[in-house]
């Protein structure tokens, strides 16, 4: 797969993102060690997960617009969204 070009501002939000599923996973992490598990711990999980999802859609999403131009990124968009409710 050829690398995916982002631009800065896609870069930017695209690092926040991940920065701020890795707080959630070591809150999740520090819940497991203190045995704290629960409510709070599947929210974050979930959202864990909602996170890596938009991560992966947006940088596909990237990917695909550089390789077919013809398409909106709205179009993209939503088969994107299909795809990633099959899941």
């Amino acid at each position: 797969m050829k690398n995916i070009k982002l631009n800065q501002t896609d870069t930017k939000e695209l690092i926040t993102a991940v920065r701020r599923i890795i707080g959630q996973l070591k809150s999740v992490e520090k819940e497991l060690e203190e045995k704290k598990v629960g409510g709070q711990t599947f929210t974050q999980l979930l959202a864990i997960k909602g996170g890596a999802n938009k991560v992966c859609k947006e940088i596909i999403s990237r990917g695909v617009m550089s390789s077919i131009q013809s398409y909106s990124k709205e179009e993209i968009d939503k088969a994107l969204d299909v795809i990633f409710k099959l899941g």
